[in-house]
């Protein structure tokens, strides 16, 4: 491993002398380290030019690797480093769900647990593997990762209609007057979960996006356009629920649509939560349990897919 420190600050500052001055070592001893490491791989890194180096093509290619390994390195050192903090908890999951639904709960949570500290990574690229890194993670989709993870069920997904609360409609409009309103769109080309495309053809209409449509790349952006007057666009229940209280947004319809899918609190059955992740994920299933009225279950889910 030092051999590739000293590989990658050499390649980074192009010079022996200059990655002896940030490590700390003389010349000499990153001269000789990277001649070792040459010997063991069995090709040369550097073209050795009076006043210069340059990388060789198999050096060039190394480079790239020993960044990322060094990278990943200090990633992990990092992740394990916030797990040994036992007062701190890191949970992951998308730019929305963070943004609309969880930040709210997490000043909440602080208010009555102000020594833990909630840290959130969000990523519209969440995945499995992901989540795994971090303590706590919010998936997307059908449970079907029980193997890995613990998970508890937090909530559907329903999509309405919605527009700013001062928009020119006086009435709830059926799915069919939708189509000819002036609509926002996410862009199907960067956008994986549902467009209008799939909330129309859930009540049996074709659509298409016309070709001059307004298009957006996150669900965020399309949302503010909204919340800003400049048409119709989908909105997420859990995204949507405080801006509908706060008549910043209204329904433009009653008509939604619920894919098959859900939200789920996930953790790793390889390791055990800490006590500050276990305090935190005990209060977000009660707080869950309390606004939904009553506990969600996994029966439900599987009543709301048949």
């Amino acid at each position: 491993m030092s051999s590739l420190v000293f590989f990658e600050a050499s390649a980074r500052l192009g010079s022996f002398t200059k990655a002896a001055k940030e490590l700390c070592v003389t010349q000499s001893a990153v001269s000789k380290k990277i001649g070792l490491l040459e010997e063991s791989l069995g090709f040369e890194l550097f073209a050795r030019e009076p006043r210069q180096l340059i990388l060789t093509e198999a050096g060039e290619e190394f480079y790239n690797e020993t960044k990322s390994v060094l990278h990943q390195m200090y990633e992990s050192i990092n992740r394990i480093k916030r797990y040994a903090d036992t007062n701190t908890v890191t949970i992951t999951c998308t730019q929305a769900v963070s943004h609309y639904w969880l930040f709210p709960r997490i000043t909440r949570f602080n208010l009555k647990h102000p020594d833990i500290a909630i840290n959130i990574y969000a990523s519209n690229a969440i995945t499995e593997a992901t989540c795994a890194q971090f303590d706590l993670g919010i998936l997307n989709g059908t449970d079907d990762w029980k193997a890995d993870f613990h998970s508890h069920l937090l909530f559907f997904e329903r999509i309405y209609p919605i527009c700013q609360y001062e928009y020119p409609i006086d009435k709830l409009l059926t799915p069919e007057e939708i189509l000819d309103q002036k609509l926002i769109h996410l862009d199907p080309s960067d956008w994986k979960w549902p467009t209008w495309i799939d909330w129309f053809a859930s009540f049996g209409i074709e659509f298409k996006i016309p070709s001059n449509a307004q298009l957006f790349n996150q669900v965020t952006l399309a949302l503010e356009a909204s919340r800003q007057g400049m048409g119709i666009g989908l909105g997420w229940e859990f995204m949507t629920e405080q801006m509908l209280d706060r008549h910043e947004l209204k329904r433009v319809s009653d008509a939604f649509y619920a894919p098959n899918m859900a939200d789920f609190l996930v953790y790793r059955k390889s390791r055990e939560l800490s006590d500050a992740a276990k305090i935190f994920r005990d209060w977000l299933l009660e707080d869950v349990s309390e606004s939904q009225g009553e506990a969600i279950t996994l029966d439900g889910f599987s009543s709301n897919l048949s």
